[in-house]
């Protein structure tokens, strides 16, 4: 079963997991399709669109980025919550030149009246400039109390706190696809270099394997950023992988 009910179209499968693979293979009318008209879409370097007439250009604008760069792409991980699914993966596409491996995550948020949002977090460098992103709203987000732990240790600079959570075999992908393994020390670098960070909830989809948490996050000094954590646990109970996206 698929997760909306929508027009035909040759895309199968949860709306999550499909809609990168089709903009990155062209697919941009079937995509168009299996949104409807009740779809919003927010990416980080095209803006947001709300309407038929404004999400086939933006579809349009992300598949030709992505064209561009002839990017491939790798799923990763898919997670199913309650009211949301994320679906993770990997572009391998030239940026600047250069070919790069860059971590993308993109949330579909079932909401009232069979609506849908779809959120995508990827460090890309468009060469028009950014748009404009509005931060996610704010909401009461229960997490697991591994999770929360992590994020609140995180939240108030408490780097014991936080680095309890995870294996002693963990690591930290961060937005930019580098690692930062816990053993040699560079996991809790990485979180010491984070600085004064605020972490805003916006909402979860957690199935007992992952935890992938929207929020806001808001560094001293800059604006305030959407962003998407995704923790997976290991055998242990612990976190064995914290996947970061962000701008």
């Amino acid at each position: 079963m698929t997760d909306e009910r929508s027009p035909p179209s040759a895309l199968r499968g949860r709306l999550a997991d499909v809609f990168v693979p089709a903009l990155v293979s062209g697919a941009v009318d079937a995509l168009s399709r299996r949104l409807g008209n009740r779809a919003t879409i927010d990416d980080p370097l095209c803006g947001r669109a709300s309407s038929l007439a404004s999400i086939e250009p933006l579809l349009a604008r992300v598949a030709s980025y992505f064209a561009a760069g002839g990017a491939t792409y790798e799923h990763v991980c898919s997670t199913t919550g309650v009211d949301r699914d994320a679906s993770e993966g990997r572009l391998a596409m030239r940026i600047g030149g250069e070919l790069r491996s860059v971590p993308i995550a993109i949330v579909a948020e079932r909401r009232r009246l069979r609506e849908i949002e779809l959120r995508m977090y990827y460090a890309g460098e468009p060469a028009g400039g950014r748009k404009p992103r509005s931060p996610l709203a704010s909401a009461e987000t229960p997490l697991a109390s591994l999770i929360e732990d992590i994020v609140d240790g995180v939240r108030r600079g408490q780097l014991e706190r936080a680095l309890s959570g995870f294996e002693e075999a963990a690591r930290i992908v961060d937005a930019a696809g580098r690692m930062h393994p816990k053993a040699d020390g560079a996991l809790g670098a990485y979180l010491s270099e984070l600085g004064d960070l605020d972490v805003q909830l916006a909402g979860a989809a957690d199935d007992g394997r992952t935890a992938c948490i929207e929020e806001t996050i808001v560094r001293r000094g800059s604006g305030r950023t959407p962003a998407l954590f995704a923790f997976q646990r290991g055998d242990s109970g612990l976190v064995k992988e914290l996947r970061l996206y962000w701008e």
